[in-house]
């Protein structure tokens, strides 16, 4: 028994008031009406089950009232026996009622402690993410600083060393520090984005952060295809939205070859705005695809290191998404290609259909560029 399991709750006593004086209306009742059965013994039950239903009293303050209810209601039916006015087996019901009475109890408290063990359970989880959130963004802050200093040092050996083998060594350390930066850079924003105050809001057009996207990727030899180009206005973080496009286009990037086409389109579809990702790469395999959102992990675990990344890249995509109350799905074909689709909701005052987007739309007809190094696009 918990130690404040004797104790009487003061929430809503108002309604506990009420039930006594329903239930001491109802034992004058089977005093003044002896004649009328037992109904009024049974509203006395009926009443305190419901009551107890919505209340759910601790421990102690159960047993009371059961005691007193057993105590009082057994009392006036031997009083109406001795009258005459009811048979002696109707005594019978005291103790049959307060069985049911405390089997219900009984139901009521296990499924009431089940919910206070899953809410602590949900309390103690949220702070184990708390903790872990702000854990990340410490570590990556306190990193970032010996690893900048660190790859100062090894510029300035680079510039200096004249020995091939040196040179070797020092630009294996190089990209070695330039991968762990990377990994401090996406650890703090993938932490960043659990926080709903590290948002940024405002209404941005879509369209304008695909063409920005698409221009920072021209220069990289791939079919770069246009697709539609609808204005879609949302309320968003433009860097942040920039972040993912940019790791959709790389992910695409890095499962394609020179000759494989990438696709970027934005539609407006049931009051959302659909950015897609479309390539005609390596594609995924269906029983990755559950899994390729998760933190550090990656679709082919054979890739280099080099080319694989880390695997936060789409747990960032996911996370930066689903924080602008959007989704992120995937469709993908073995050695067909992958489809990633973002669906963000649109601007309720935005749905201007004779706007036009000149940063996104240069052409109603679809563009295909050959993107070459030093390429561009349009």
């Amino acid at each position: 028994m918990r130690p404040d399991a004797i104790e009487w709750p003061h929430r809503e006593r108002w309604i506990d008031v009420a039930w006594v004086m329903f239930s001491l209306a109802n034992l004058a009742a089977m005093l003044v009406i002896p004649t009328w059965e037992t109904v009024p013994f049974h509203f006395i039950w009926v009443s305190l089950t419901l009551l107890y239903g919505f209340r759910v009293w601790r421990t102690g303050p159960t047993l009371t009232v059961l005691a007193f209810v057993m105590v009082l209601t057994g009392l006036f039916i031997g009083i109406d026996y001795a009258r005459g006015a009811q048979p002696l087996d109707e005594i019978t019901e005291v103790p049959l009622m307060a069985a049911m009475f405390v089997a219900m109890v009984w139901h009521a408290r296990r499924r009431l402690s089940a919910m206070e063990e899953t809410e602590r359970v949900s309390m103690e989880n949220l702070r184990l993410l708390e903790r872990e959130r702000r854990f990340v963004q410490d570590a990556s802050h306190e990193l970032r600083t010996p690893i900048t200093v660190a790859l100062g040092h090894t510029e300035l050996i680079q510039r200096r060393a004249t020995d091939p083998t040196i040179i070797e060594d020092v630009d294996v350390i190089a990209d070695e520090l330039a991968r762990l930066r990377r990994l401090v850079d996406g650890l703090l924003l993938l932490a960043g984005t659990d926080d709903p105050q590290q948002l940024h809001l405002v209404p941005v057009d879509v369209g304008e952060i695909v063409a920005d996207a698409l221009r920072r990727w021209a220069a990289t030899p791939r079919r770069w295809v246009l697709g539609a180009a609808e204005e879609a206005i949302v309320l968003a973080d433009r860097d942040r939205l920039a972040v993912v496009f940019d790791a959709l286009i790389e992910n695409a990037v890095q499962h394609t070859r020179e000759q494989d086409t990438i696709e970027v389109g934005v539609r407006r579809h049931d009051g959302v705005a659909v950015v897609s990702f479309r390539d005609t790469g390596t594609g995924i395999p269906t029983e990755d695809l559950d899994r390729i959102f998760d933190r550090f992990a990656r679709a082919d675990p054979g890739r280099s290191r080099h080319t694989g990344g880390f695997g936060l890249g789409l747990s960032i995509v996911r996370a930066i998404v689903e924080a602008h109350l959007g989704r992120v799905h995937v469709t993908s074909q073995v050695d067909v290609g992958t489809t990633f689709e973002i669906d963000l909701p649109l601007q309720a005052d935005t749905d201007r259909t004779n706007a036009s987007t000149p940063q996104i739309a240069r052409t109603s007809e679809r563009m295909t560029v050959e993107g070459r190094a030093g390429g561009h696009l349009g």
